[in-house]
């Protein structure tokens, strides 16, 4: 144990782990394998809390025993999920067909349950403040821990950087089976701590360096990102993050879904859509370790243009990919969020619905904004309107400012002509949607149509008769080659809750004729049944259910309709009246 700046000593075992003393007590940076407990400096009498960098065996293999020595421990919410069940892991590292290039072997030896931080937060520890800073490039979560210390700013990287020009392991940044992504988040991460000009950088392996480090091994970094040919554009990105499409109009170039911001004359903005910004590359699976929003360039935003706060964010549908930063900008910039009403409960229920694409965590909207219902902002007119298509919860908005009819279209339609058609079944795409969505852009006339992953349209006459024919052609062809029960939409929600709460089975019928049917009901958590069923052409039929038993008892649901034709399912769950989503466990049918 040596004492390396007035009250921080610095242990070794597996990786440095900083002891950070605030008089008889200690804030571990990192655990390694657990040894510092054994020796901590003789004026420690409690250990308050651990914070780990990355879930990393080399530094968090201990955390096991902190716990049980009745120490929280405290990692970012997507690293956490290895510590809680570190055999999956392991089990992930011996996947055959396995295209995941993470080290899953590196995972901690013994499980523990960690406590969440969230990004750009401050944490207090009797006279010790950590604030935490994403970090991505180890691994796709992980952070560097920043103290005002003495006069100093300290920064805790974790494996970041090993020493001026080094990284601990290349091996960690590659994310997918042959990517740069871990590598193009480490320039950025060094670059972005080198602004914050720590005095010291004390990594968990390696000596302490200057902040001169940081800078200078974004250097070393970027020829090996050039010579993989992975985001070649990242300093230019860095550099401009954002197209001034209109003087009042921006669009941010890196971010994984275009986001839109308007400029008032007022020096405030409104976001349209907002999910990773500067998005360097994501790793191969969709789990919550995968998935990372930062607000990488609003400070670039913000000093560029003169604005001077951002007054709130609206989405165009509820996906990861236009929602995931969105309660980040609320914590940290008093942004609101003003949902129109078809989002406001799918992003404060995610867990309710059986979609995809959804974000991990409830969003609250502040204020929820009526389908075609105008109203003002500043010198800007917006309004709402419902398009289905692409996603069920979904809308378009239509801002009118300064002469100019701007439509912000989301995802319903794709390619660099804007006509291509982005459906996608699971997000309960009818086949009527496009028919409908022609429609409504030939009605509202926009000069100038965006997108979340395009470049601008700007439409001429025979645009919107081409949609027109699209849509119909798409209608015809799913008329076509399938039978009528194959057209109908069958879903539960919830998908899960407590017993005897209220579960609404819809039977949706977009086509223009009648179905008729019987619906089977069966599962541990209601009597068998056998109903008739009737939904009218382009409507629907609800019935309610209130399945009730243990956790992990379920409902299911089979329409049947003329006898050959194929069936369509959809089932609910019971869960504990405390648990949350039902990820992992174990149910009974």
């Amino acid at each position: 144990m040596n004492e390396i700046l007035p009250d921080v000593y610095r242990h070794t075992s597996s990786a440095h782990v900083y002891v950070v003393c605030d008089a008889d007590s200690a804030v571990l940076i990192n655990i390694g394998d657990g040894s510092v407990l054994d020796c901590l400096p003789t004026q420690v009498r409690h250990v308050q809390a651990v914070l780990l960098t990355h879930h990393h065996r080399d530094v968090a293999a201990g955390a096991a025993r902190a716990v049980r020595a009745g120490i929280p421990v405290y990692i970012l919410q997507g690293e956490g999920q290895s510590l809680l069940d570190p055999a999956l892991y392991l089990s992930m590292a011996d996947r055959r067909n396995n295209y995941d290039a993470r080290p899953y072997h590196w995972v901690v030896p013994d499980a523990a349950v960690t406590q969440p931080l969230r990004e750009y937060r401050t944490y207090r520890f009797g006279r010790l403040r950590f604030t935490v800073w994403p970090t991505p490039g180890p691994t796709p979560a992980a952070a560097t821990f920043l103290l005002n210390w003495r006069r100093h700013t300290l920064a805790f990287t974790g494996d970041l950087l090993y020493a001026p020009g080094q990284v601990s392991r290349l091996a960690s940044t590659q994310w997918t089976y042959h990517g740069g992504e871990g590598l193009a988040g480490t320039i950025l991460s060094l670059l972005d701590l080198a602004e914050l000009q720590p005095t010291q950088v004390l990594p968990a392996h390696g000596e302490p360096m200057p902040c001169a480090a940081l800078q200078l091994t974004a250097a070393a970094l970027w020829p090996l990102l050039q010579l993989r040919r992975h985001n070649t554009r990242l300093l230019e990105l860095r550099g401009e993050p954002y197209a001034e499409l209109r003087p009042w109009l921006l669009m941010n170039r890196t971010s994984l879904a275009c986001a839109y911001v308007l400029r008032a004359q007022n020096g405030r903005a409104l976001l349209i859509d907002f999910g990773y910004d500067f998005s360097f590359g994501q790793a191969s699976s969709t789990d919550r370790a995968s998935r990372r929003p930062w607000l990488y360039t609003l400070p670039t935003l913000l000093r560029r243009y003169g604005i001077q706060g951002i007054d709130a964010v609206i989405p165009t549908h509820y996906h990861d990919d236009h929602v995931a930063g969105i309660s980040l900008l609320q914590e940290n910039y008093g942004a609101q969020l003003w949902a129109p009403e078809n989002l406001v409960d799918v992003l404060a229920r995610p867990g309710a619905y059986r979609l995809p694409c959804l974000w991990f965590d409830s969003i609250t909207a502040q204020r929820t904004l009526a389908l075609g219902e105008p109203f003002e902002w500043n010198e800007f007119r917006i309004t709402p309107h419902e398009l289905t298509g692409h996603a069920r919860y979904a809308c378009g908005l239509l801002v009118e400012a300064y002469g100019e009819v701007v439509l912000f279209g989301g995802d319903q339609y794709a390619d660099a002509d804007g006509l291509g058609l982005n459906y996608t079944y699971p997000n309960l795409f009818r086949e009527t949607d496009y028919t409908r969505s022609a429609e409504l852009y030939a009605r509202l006339q926009p000069n100038l149509i965006l997108s979340g992953h395009a470049q601008p349209v700007v439409p001429d006459a025979a645009y919107f008769e081409k949609l027109r024919v699209r849509g119909e052609q798409l209608q015809a062809l799913h008329a076509q080659l399938q039978p009528h029960i194959a057209r109908m939409l069958l879903r539960a929600e919830p998908i899960n809750g407590v017993s005897g709460q209220l579960v609404v089975l819809t039977i949706e019928n977009p086509t223009d004729t009648p179905f008729t049917g019987t619906l089977h009901v069966s599962g541990a958590a209601t009597a068998p049944a056998c109903l008739s069923v009737a939904a009218p052409a382009g409507g629907c039929q609800t019935v309610d259910f209130h399945p009730s038993g243990p956790s992990g008892a379920r409902i299911h649901f089979e329409l049947r309709g003329p006898a050959g034709e194929p069936c369509l399912f959809a089932h609910a769950t019971i869960r504990h009246a405390t648990c949350g989503d039902l990820n992992g466990d174990q149910y009974a049918s």
